[in-house]
């Protein structure tokens, strides 16, 4: 759990606390389950990349930045000023929040 959501990764679960479920691509699920397994850290584009699609992608990908502003949109109160998914400038992304329960 995080903020007002609980996400449940083998089931591709994301419900807010009252009750609602967000719908998330597989891809988004990905992506939140590499921010929540790495909270507090700054990633990378590099190491998103890598987590995300191996080592067969470019450098001028830019494919990562759309999906977090996708994912962005459906997890925050107001993307355009995010509390959980912080850009760090010239470094990458943070996903800040405080996560609690169990990561498989």
């Amino acid at each position: 759990a995080f903020g007002d959501w609980t996400v449940d990764f083998s089931k591709l679960e994301l419900r807010s606390d009252t009750g609602e479920y967000q719908d998330l691509t597989a891809s988004e699920f990905k992506l939140l389950e590499v921010f929540v397994k790495n909270a507090k850290r700054v990633l990378t584009r590099d190491q998103l990349m890598d987590h995300l699609k191996g080592h067969n992608w470019s450098p001028l990908d830019r494919s990562i930045d759309n999906q977090i502003a996708r994912l962005r949109r459906k997890i925050e109160q107001d993307s355009k000023n995010p509390r959980f998914i912080k850009t760090i400038r010239g470094a990458g992304y943070s996903f800040t929040a405080d996560v609690t329960g169990n990561i498989a």
